[in-house]
Protein backbone atom coordinates (compact mmCIF):
# COMPACT_ATOMS: atom_id res chain seq x y z
CA UNK A 1 0.00 0.00 0.00
CA UNK A 2 2.78 2.40 0.90
CA UNK A 3 4.65 1.49 -2.28
CA UNK A 4 1.55 2.38 -4.30
CA UNK A 5 1.25 5.72 -2.50
CA UNK A 6 4.94 6.42 -3.15
CA UNK A 7 4.53 5.65 -6.86
CA UNK A 8 1.50 7.91 -7.07
CA UNK A 9 3.40 10.67 -5.31
CA UNK A 10 6.30 10.37 -7.75
CA UNK A 11 3.89 10.46 -10.68
CA UNK A 12 2.27 13.60 -9.27
CA UNK A 13 5.68 15.25 -8.86
CA UNK A 14 6.61 14.42 -12.47
CA UNK A 15 3.37 15.97 -13.72
CA UNK A 16 3.93 19.12 -11.67
CA UNK A 17 7.65 19.61 -12.55
CA UNK A 18 7.08 21.63 -15.73
CA UNK A 19 5.30 24.23 -13.62
CA UNK A 20 8.37 25.42 -11.74
CA UNK A 21 6.58 28.06 -9.65
CA UNK A 22 3.97 25.57 -8.54
CA UNK A 23 6.45 22.81 -7.71
CA UNK A 24 7.29 24.14 -4.28
CA UNK A 25 3.64 24.20 -3.27
CA UNK A 26 2.46 21.11 -5.10
CA UNK A 27 4.93 18.61 -3.69
CA UNK A 28 3.97 19.16 -0.03
CA UNK A 29 0.27 19.24 -0.89
CA UNK A 30 0.52 16.02 -2.90
CA UNK A 31 2.46 14.36 -0.08
CA UNK A 32 -0.19 15.36 2.44
CA UNK A 33 -3.01 14.13 0.20
CA UNK A 34 -1.43 10.75 -0.49
CA UNK A 35 -0.37 10.16 3.10
CA UNK A 36 -3.92 10.94 4.21
CA UNK A 37 -5.32 8.43 1.73
CA UNK A 38 -2.90 5.76 2.93
CA UNK A 39 -3.88 6.47 6.54
CA UNK A 40 -7.58 6.24 5.76
CA UNK A 41 -7.30 2.89 4.05
CA UNK A 42 -5.33 1.47 6.98
CA UNK A 43 -7.79 2.68 9.62
CA UNK A 44 -10.99 1.59 7.86
CA UNK A 45 -11.13 -1.99 9.20
CA UNK A 46 -10.46 -0.74 12.73
CA UNK A 47 -13.16 1.90 12.38
CA UNK A 48 -15.63 -0.66 11.08
CA UNK A 49 -14.86 -3.00 13.98
CA UNK A 50 -15.39 -0.10 16.37
CA UNK A 51 -18.84 0.54 14.83
CA UNK A 52 -19.89 -3.03 15.64
CA UNK A 53 -18.45 -2.80 19.16
CA UNK A 54 -20.18 0.53 19.81
CA UNK A 55 -23.46 -0.85 18.46
CA UNK A 56 -23.31 -3.85 20.79
CA UNK A 57 -22.36 -1.68 23.78
CA UNK A 58 -25.20 0.77 23.13
CA UNK A 59 -27.85 -1.94 22.69
CA UNK A 60 -26.77 -3.90 25.77
CA UNK A 61 -26.60 -0.61 27.68
CA UNK A 62 -30.28 -0.09 26.83
CA UNK A 63 -31.05 -3.42 28.47
CA UNK A 64 -31.19 -5.75 25.49
CA UNK A 65 -29.73 -9.23 25.89
CA UNK A 66 -26.30 -9.87 24.40
CA UNK A 67 -27.57 -12.38 21.77
CA UNK A 68 -30.23 -9.89 20.61
CA UNK A 69 -27.65 -7.11 20.37
CA UNK A 70 -25.23 -9.38 18.51
CA UNK A 71 -27.84 -10.44 15.94
CA UNK A 72 -29.07 -6.89 15.41
CA UNK A 73 -25.61 -5.36 15.01
CA UNK A 74 -24.34 -8.20 12.83
CA UNK A 75 -27.31 -7.86 10.48
CA UNK A 76 -27.09 -4.08 10.14
CA UNK A 77 -25.56 -2.42 7.10
CA UNK A 78 -24.54 0.50 9.32
CA UNK A 79 -24.42 -0.72 12.94
CA UNK A 80 -23.66 2.74 14.36
CA UNK A 81 -26.82 4.12 12.73
CA UNK A 82 -28.91 1.24 14.07
CA UNK A 83 -27.73 1.70 17.65
CA UNK A 84 -28.07 5.49 17.45
CA UNK A 85 -31.64 5.19 16.15
CA UNK A 86 -32.54 2.69 18.87
CA UNK A 87 -31.09 4.92 21.58
CA UNK A 88 -32.83 8.03 20.24
CA UNK A 89 -36.26 6.34 19.97
CA UNK A 90 -35.93 4.85 23.44
CA UNK A 91 -35.14 8.22 24.98
CA UNK A 92 -37.48 10.45 22.94
CA UNK A 93 -40.54 8.20 22.63
CA UNK A 94 -40.04 6.28 25.89
CA UNK A 95 -40.49 3.00 24.02
CA UNK A 96 -38.92 -0.18 25.30
CA UNK A 97 -35.51 -0.91 23.84
CA UNK A 98 -36.97 -3.95 22.04
CA UNK A 99 -39.69 -1.86 20.35
CA UNK A 100 -37.18 0.84 19.44
CA UNK A 101 -34.86 -1.76 17.95
CA UNK A 102 -37.74 -3.27 15.95
CA UNK A 103 -38.58 0.16 14.53
CA UNK A 104 -34.97 0.89 13.57
CA UNK A 105 -33.96 -2.54 12.38
CA UNK A 106 -36.15 -2.96 9.32
CA UNK A 107 -35.50 0.34 7.54
CA UNK A 108 -32.99 1.64 5.01
CA UNK A 109 -32.20 4.85 6.89
CA UNK A 110 -32.46 4.43 10.67
CA UNK A 111 -31.26 7.96 11.39
CA UNK A 112 -34.06 9.42 9.23
CA UNK A 113 -36.59 7.39 11.24
CA UNK A 114 -35.12 8.70 14.50
CA UNK A 115 -35.21 12.32 13.28
CA UNK A 116 -38.82 11.92 12.11
CA UNK A 117 -39.88 10.44 15.46
CA UNK A 118 -38.10 13.13 17.47
CA UNK A 119 -39.74 15.92 15.45
CA UNK A 120 -43.22 14.43 15.86
CA UNK A 121 -42.76 13.72 19.57
CA UNK A 122 -41.58 17.29 20.19
CA UNK A 123 -44.63 18.67 18.36
CA UNK A 124 -47.21 17.41 20.82
CA UNK A 125 -49.33 14.62 22.18
CA UNK A 126 -49.34 11.45 20.14
CA UNK A 127 -49.13 7.75 20.79
CA UNK A 128 -45.42 6.79 20.71
CA UNK A 129 -46.06 3.48 18.92
CA UNK A 130 -47.99 5.32 16.18
CA UNK A 131 -45.15 7.78 15.75
CA UNK A 132 -42.57 5.00 15.47
CA UNK A 133 -44.70 2.99 13.05
CA UNK A 134 -45.51 5.96 10.85
CA UNK A 135 -41.88 7.00 10.56
CA UNK A 136 -40.74 3.41 10.06
CA UNK A 137 -43.29 2.54 7.39
CA UNK A 138 -42.86 5.73 5.41
CA UNK A 139 -40.56 5.54 2.41
CA UNK A 140 -39.47 9.12 3.15
CA UNK A 141 -39.70 9.75 6.92
CA UNK A 142 -38.95 13.47 6.58
CA UNK A 143 -41.93 13.89 4.23
CA UNK A 144 -44.12 11.95 6.66
CA UNK A 145 -43.16 14.28 9.51
CA UNK A 146 -43.79 17.31 7.27
CA UNK A 147 -47.22 15.91 6.37
CA UNK A 148 -48.23 15.42 10.00
CA UNK A 149 -46.92 18.79 11.14
CA UNK A 150 -48.25 20.68 8.11
CA UNK A 151 -51.74 19.22 8.37
CA UNK A 152 -51.69 19.89 12.10
CA UNK A 153 -51.25 23.60 11.43
CA UNK A 154 -54.28 23.75 9.17
CA UNK A 155 -56.72 21.19 10.58
CA UNK A 156 -58.42 20.65 13.91
CA UNK A 157 -57.54 16.97 14.31
CA UNK A 158 -55.80 15.07 17.06
CA UNK A 159 -52.16 14.19 16.52
CA UNK A 160 -53.05 10.47 16.29
CA UNK A 161 -55.60 11.22 13.54
CA UNK A 162 -52.94 13.14 11.64
CA UNK A 163 -50.45 10.30 12.05
CA UNK A 164 -52.97 7.87 10.57
CA UNK A 165 -53.95 10.25 7.75
CA UNK A 166 -50.35 10.70 6.62
CA UNK A 167 -49.41 7.08 7.11
CA UNK A 168 -49.10 4.75 4.16
CA UNK A 169 -50.05 1.65 6.16
CA UNK A 170 -52.36 0.58 3.35
CA UNK A 171 -49.30 -0.09 1.19
CA UNK A 172 -47.98 -2.86 3.43
CA UNK A 173 -47.86 -6.01 1.27
CA UNK A 174 -49.59 -8.43 3.63
CA UNK A 175 -50.15 -10.90 0.79
CA UNK A 176 -46.42 -11.13 0.22
CA UNK A 177 -45.47 -11.07 3.90
CA UNK A 178 -48.65 -12.08 5.75
CA UNK A 179 -47.09 -12.06 9.23
CA UNK A 180 -46.15 -8.37 8.97
CA UNK A 181 -47.12 -6.50 12.14
CA UNK A 182 -46.95 -2.95 13.35
CA UNK A 183 -45.62 -2.18 16.82
CA UNK A 184 -49.10 -2.05 18.34
CA UNK A 185 -50.28 -5.37 16.91
CA UNK A 186 -49.70 -8.92 18.00
CA UNK A 187 -48.31 -11.50 15.61
CA UNK A 188 -50.80 -12.28 12.85
CA UNK A 189 -51.74 -15.78 11.88
CA UNK A 190 -50.54 -16.80 8.46
CA UNK A 191 -53.02 -16.21 5.70
CA UNK A 192 -53.37 -19.42 3.71
CA UNK A 193 -52.48 -19.19 0.06
CA UNK A 194 -55.47 -19.39 -2.25
CA UNK A 195 -55.01 -21.52 -5.33
CA UNK A 196 -57.10 -20.85 -8.41
CA UNK A 197 -59.84 -23.37 -9.07
CA UNK A 198 -58.90 -25.96 -11.69
CA UNK A 199 -60.45 -25.44 -15.10
CA UNK A 200 -62.85 -28.11 -16.30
Amino acid sequence: MLKLAKNLLLAAVNVVRPLSTMTRLSIPLAAIAFSSLAGLSLSTPAAQAADFADCAATLTGLGLAAPVAANACAGAQFPADLSSCTDRLTSSLKLTAADSLAACRSVRKPLAVASCAERLQAAGDATPALIADGCRLSLVPERYANCVLGLGDGLDLTRDQLLRACSNNGDVPRRIYPNFTTLGETQRESIPAVSPAPRP
